[in-house]
């Protein structure tokens, strides 16, 4: 004789869960990388850390996100702009994370919204400028 749980779970239908594959444009960019450097899918899933059949599935778009370590491995290897994975995967990395910390720049992010992309980009070069004159080490 069933137990009232053993023929509520026997009677119900099993229901399985497709993986969530990782943003289009993540794919897009990691698979354009790879490319892009000459590398096989072996290359890069060694220097990376990875197993080979990971990256096929994460390529193939069966497997979700990265780590945040293992986005870092690849923008390294692949030699992408820091930052720009994360951007694709829609998650901030570790600095942007800490600079959204700091009130003063979320304050600053708001007021650019109105901005128009060339008024932006005198905004990125103007702060780019600051960061050389104040932080000359850091962009030698």
């Amino acid at each position: 004789m069933l137990t009232v749980r053993e023929h509520l779970l026997d009677s119900m239908p099993m229901t399985i869960q497709e993986p969530t594959a990782a943003p289009d444009r993540f794919i897009r960019l990691l698979d354009r990388s790879i490319e892009q450097q000459g590398l096989s899918l072996r290359e890069v899933a060694s220097r990376v850390g990875v197993s080979i059949a990971y990256l096929s599935r994460l390529l193939g778009r069966q497997r979700g996100l990265p780590a945040d370590g293992t986005i870092m491995k690849f923008e390294k290897v692949l030699e992408i702009e820091s930052g720009r994975l994360f951007d694709a995967a829609g998650r901030h990395d570790a600095l942007a994370s800490k600079v959204f910390k700091n009130e003063g720049a979320r304050r600053l992010l708001r007021s650019l919204e109105p901005l128009s992309d060339e008024e932006f980009a005198k905004v990125i070069k103007q702060a780019e400028l600051l960061a050389k004159k104040y932080h000359p080490e850091e962009h030698e």
